[in-house]
């Protein structure tokens, strides 16, 4: 018997951004995700690596693999300008249908990732949540709870995560203002998009911890101080047009 995902045939295209700073030990696995998933699930892709001022062999990695495939991009900043910034240069040089970012530090399994594209067209944004948060540590586990219970009261919502994985139309991530270059734009995104009447699909994901080394760069002063503004940034944030948030079926 064809199974449902047999039956739906693939979409348009989408656009993968990987934001990539000194990640030679995982950016092999993250491209190699993407493709699997991207060629799964699509009938066009590009991946655009955003090399951010790495200085280890990150671009040599990229590059190789740009030779084998004319669908991988590379565009590097000339120095480290944060994660936010590597999303911002991404999603301005997207020429696909759909986009997408993927972190270089090769979290997603690849069945994972396919799970999350073949759900896009379900609704307007997709977005997923982790189903294993046992796959961090206790610390980063109680503070991403309580991340996320916060924002769901503040902002009147009941989402499950606020910072995995999205997928957006690409025309309207061109046109939408991000406030935030730091760790608080893929929140600032959802809750945009949200607000704007934008219906939404959540997806559970696996998520894997940083399978080839690397210390994460999330806990750094600067990057709560980003997530800080961009809270109150959106506390003052009006929509063009007011609607009640749909969730996708």
């Amino acid at each position: 018997m064809t199974s449902e995902r047999e039956n739906i045939s693939k979409k348009r295209s989408i656009s993968i951004i990987i934001p990539a700073l000194n990640e030679e030990g995982n950016i092999q696995g993250s491209i190699d995700t993407a493709v699997y998933a991207a060629a799964k699930n699509f009938e066009d892709y590009e991946i655009i690596v955003v090399n951010d001022g790495s200085t280890d062999g990150t671009l040599a990695i990229v590059e190789k693999n740009i030779r084998n495939n004319n669908k991988i991009r590379v565009i590097s900043h000339p120095e480290t300008r944060g994660f936010g910034a590597s999303y911002n240069t991404g999603r301005n040089n997207a020429q696909m249908q759909y986009s997408v970012m993927v972190h270089g530090d090769n979290v997603f399994p690849r069945e994972s990732l396919d799970e999350v594209f073949s759900a896009v067209g379900k609704a307007d944004v997709v977005c997923g949540y982790i189903k294993n948060p046992e796959s961090r540590n206790r610390i980063r586990q109680l503070i991403s709870k309580a991340f996320t219970k916060f924002m769901n009261v503040f902002f009147r919502l009941s989402l499950k995560y606020y910072n995995g994985i999205q997928i957006h139309k690409t025309e309207w991530l061109r046109n939408i203002k991000l406030n935030s270059a730091g760790f608080g734009f893929q929140s600032e995104l959802l809750i945009k998009a949200i607000k704007e009447g934008k219906t939404y699909t959540e997806v559970p994901y696996i998520h894997v911890e940083r399978p080839g080394g690397g210390a994460t760069k999330i806990f750094k002063l600067k990057n709560i101080w980003s997530v800080f503004k961009t809270i109150i940034h959106l506390a003052f944030w009006k929509p063009n047009k007011r609607k009640k948030p749909k969730q996708g079926v």
